[in-house]
């Protein structure tokens, strides 16, 4: 799956629905999230404001992951481990 910039701002959930985080940047087709980001980050990645580039807490979501993607929302097909 590749993502574009459309897909910044959406927000990321797991497989029980929790929200884990939300997408702040998308490079090369890559969608990278930033686990629980603080309301301002997650505002700017939405509403497109000023730079959101992906950060040291950002990271890479892989389309193997990804169970489905609508309405900016991104379902997981499992929940993270750790």
């Amino acid at each position: 799956m590749e993502f574009t910039e459309d897909d910044e701002g959406a927000s990321v959930f797991d497989a029980d629905r929790e929200k884990i985080g939300v997408v702040t940047e998308v490079r090369d087709g890559t969608a990278y999230v930033e686990p629980e980001p603080s309301l301002t980050e997650e505002l700017k990645a939405k509403l497109d404001w000023g730079s959101h580039e992906a950060d040291e807490d950002a990271y890479p979501l892989r389309a193997d992951w990804i169970d489905e993607v609508d309405d900016n929302e991104i379902l997981l097909r499992t929940r993270p481990q750790g």
